[in-house]
């Protein structure tokens, strides 16, 4: 099963590549589908990526049902309406759905019957074919059958994110650090609401008071109404979608130690085990401490003390995770479940190609099968164009034997293809192609510089091509970034000559040993803007400026590690950073300021029920980050695994964090202060003003969540936020 699946990412990849040019395959299906020695799969027969369907590429199986092309065409192109890339992937859900039951998804006595069936008929459900498909597997591939294009994935990105789990890559333990904050926030919305919604209906006695004194089922039926809701919620979202919104957020996913979503009791039991574990102990020392409905200063003190410290329990028994056992707690070992990072498919930002000249009209200059379109340098560099296939080529003068045989066989993604050799009278000639993209020094010319998000992919491209070159010999012995060239898609090649198009040509360094590997590969990351590079990217990027790497295969492995780890910051992790905690505290002191009265006091003036708490409680938060200021993080940062840092990508200084809190805080707390000395004289007015202030603020923190990387006021302080 798994290996079906590997099977159709590689199609996909393939499919990809052609997309990114604007090639619709069209003809998708096992039989053009070729497994290389290697065992990946590649795309072939792309001479039908234009034409209709084949009318003689038919077999038939087993049991006597006719296959052929219309069985994997998706029903607008048997319709003959317009197509575009769904109905490629419509055909690789298609030959998917073959390679797991050995029969088409849909068969018939002849090709009419087939095509009837395709166009009318949902397929046969794949659990039925085969009972051990998983029932996520079965949604991809019906949703890839979809008889209307909107009904599929929309591109193969998608796609390919929604197949990744199936397939035989072994998912990622989730830590036991971005797992606390992913479980923080889905403990939040299974309880907080609830909890809100009880206090203001029915009040803080018959929720947490009365439970405590009678000790009766009946008594604490709002209690357990609270924990069934939260219970509800994991079992549902975590059984069913393996992941609530916080581990949606964070990347993460529970599965079976099969790979299966757990299901609803699994879930159940997950949650179950750390709330029994807390609610277990905390209950009956309350009950102990607490006869009636009179409680003493002592006794509120204990409860708030027991509500503090009990949720750690659960924390203690967790400490036993380790990643020898994949990060498994107690109830997960009970469960028989895993929490681990979602698998996601790479996506490369895509870089808008140099305008090309334009192939030449009929009657140009020629060499060789090529019509000439311009000399990059007369008499050494030609760019033309092949007339049959329509296409640009480079022509290289050789200058002595030519490339290698090793070099002219080569088919990497990280280097130029070499097509042939041309003889003319002023010499002989290497037919290269010419892959659409932009020379990388042209990307950082005048102080230009990348964000890092973008370079790891680069950086990694030319390690992996390095240390293929390294291994049939066909690695040049000088290279600069004047060989690097990036193409459409995103991808970085290497240049069998330095790109001659440039104002200054860059430093030749010599790569036949690690350490010259290292130095050329040191001179792009350079290339990197620092104040986008995470803190989990600066020790790897030193140590390759300092030649640390024994092998290229090390740093080869470790950069491809960082590919999988977050390099940006989203919009939603900055506005979870901004006011999720804020949020969480105010609704926790607005509720407990409020629903004592039953019906809650909505009589009581706005600025009694709304803006007092909220001063309050971001008072709280500005008193709580000024004293985090010597530990150079805040709550905030650290639950979402964001820091800080100055113009030269290093963390922030104590000045700076100073400053950076100065301009969040005082803009607000500084007038504040004198409104407050209006609310006696004129309590309307300042109300108003008090809240055209709060306004102000928050709007600030809705600019910074526009801008994740940099807010108002990190562009006062001089910092930068990047991923920890």
């Amino acid at each position: 099963m798994t290996e079906a699946v590997d099977a159709i990412l590689d199609v996909i990849s393939g499919l990809e590549a052609a997309f990114a040019v604007g090639v619709l395959h069209r003809d998708i299906k096992p039989s053009n589908c070729f497994v290389c020695p290697d065992g990946s799969v590649k795309v072939g027969d792309f001479g039908l990526s234009v034409s209709t369907l084949a009318k003689t590429d038919t077999f038939v199986t087993a049991h006597g049902k006719i296959m052929g092309t219309p069985a994997y065409a998706s029903p607008e192109q048997l319709r003959g309406d317009t197509l575009d890339v769904r109905a490629d992937i419509y055909s690789a859900g298609a030959t998917l759905f073959t390679l797991l039951t050995d029969r088409a998804p849909f068969e018939g006595d002849n090709a009419v019957q087939v095509v009837a069936n395709a166009v009318n008929q949902e397929p046969t459900p794949l659990t039925k074919l085969r009972e051990e498909v998983p029932p996520g597997l079965e949604r991809v591939v019906a949703r890839c059958l979809a008889k209307e294009p909107d009904g599929r994935y929309a591109d193969y990105t998608a796609l390919r994110d929604a197949l990744l789990p199936f397939s035989s890559k072994e998912p990622e333990p989730a830590s036991m650090k971005v797992r606390a904050s992913a479980g923080w926030i889905d403990y939040l919305i299974a309880f907080l609401p609830p909890y809100v919604t009880l206090m203001f209906l029915v009040g803080a006695e018959e929720l947490l008071v009365r439970p405590l004194v009678e000790r009766t089922l009946y008594s604490a039926k709002y209690y357990f109404a609270l924990f069934g809701f939260g219970f509800l919620y994991f079992s549902v979202v975590e059984g069913i979608w393996g992941a609530g919104l916080g581990k949606w957020l964070k990347g993460l996913c529970v599965v079976r130690t099969n790979g299966r979503p757990p299901g609803i009791a699994r879930a159940l039991i997950r949650i179950l085990i750390p709330i029994l574990c807390c609610e277990g102990v905390r209950m009956p020392l309350m009950m102990a401490l607490i006869s009636d409905a009179n409680w003493t200063g002592l006794q509120i003190a204990m409860y708030v003390v027991a509500a503090c410290v009990c949720p750690w329990i659960p924390v203690l028994l967790a400490l036993r995770a380790r990643r020898e056992n994949g990060f498994a707690t107690v109830w997960e070992l009970a469960s028989g479940t895993r929490v681990v990072v979602k698998p996601k498919g790479i996506v490369r930002p895509s870089i808008e190609p140099a305008a090309g000249p334009e192939i030449p009209a009929e009657g140009a200059d020629s060499l060789g099968p090529y019509q000439i379109i311009k000399e990059m340098v007369p008499g050494e560099w030609i760019v033309a164009a092949d007339p049959v296939l329509r296409r640009q080529v480079w022509l290289l003068r050789r200058s002595s034997s030519g490339p290698s045989l090793a070099r002219r066989n080569v088919a990497r993604s990280g280097r130029q293809r070499w097509l042939q050799k041309v003889e003319s009278a002023e010499g002989a000639w290497d037919a290269f192609e010419a892959t659409q993209g932009v020379p990388f020094p042209s990307l950082v010319e005048a102080g230009k510089r990348v964000p890092w998000g973008t370079l790891r992919h680069w950086l990694h491209d030319l390690a992996s091509e390095l240390w293929d070159a390294t291994g049939d010999q066909t690695l040049p012995a000088e290279l600069s970034l004047d060989h690097v060239w990036i193409t459409a898609e995103g991808r970085a090649l290497l240049l069998n000559e330095p790109w001659p198009d440039v104002n200054a040509p860059a430093e030749r360094i010599t790569v036949g040993d690690v350490a010259g590997q290292q130095r050329f590969l040191n001179a792009v990351a350079a290339c990197a803007e620092s104040t986008s590079l995470p803190l989990h990217a600066r020790p790897v990027l030193q140590n390759l400026e300092g030649g640390k790497f024994e092998k290229l295969s090390f740093l080869t492995g470790t950069l491809r590690g960082l590919l999988d780890r977050p390099a940006e910051v989203s919009k939603g992790i900055r506005a979870g950073s901004i006011f999720m905690l804020p949020l969480y505290v105010w609704i926790a002191v607005f509720v407990g300021a409020n629903a004592q009265e039953n019906p809650p006091g909505w009589h009581d003036a706005l600025g009694g029920i709304f803006m007092t708490p909220t001063i309050l409680v971001l008072a709280a938060i500005a008193l709580v980050q000024l004293l985090e200021l010597p530990f150079r993080s805040t709550a905030s940062h650290a639950i979402f695994r964001l820091a800080v840092v100055n113009a030269n990508g290093e963390p922030a200084t104590l000045p700076h964090l100073l400053v950076r809190w100065a301009t969040v805080w005082l803009p607000l707390f500084l007038p504040m202060s004198f409104v407050a000395l209006l609310i006696r004289r004129a309590e309307g007015i300042a109300f108003i003003s008090a809240l055209v202030l709060l306004l102000l603020w928050i709007s600030a923190a809705v600019y910074a969540i526009i801008h994740p990387h940099r807010g108002l006021h990190d562009r006062l302080a001089g910092t930068w936020v990047v991923r920890r």
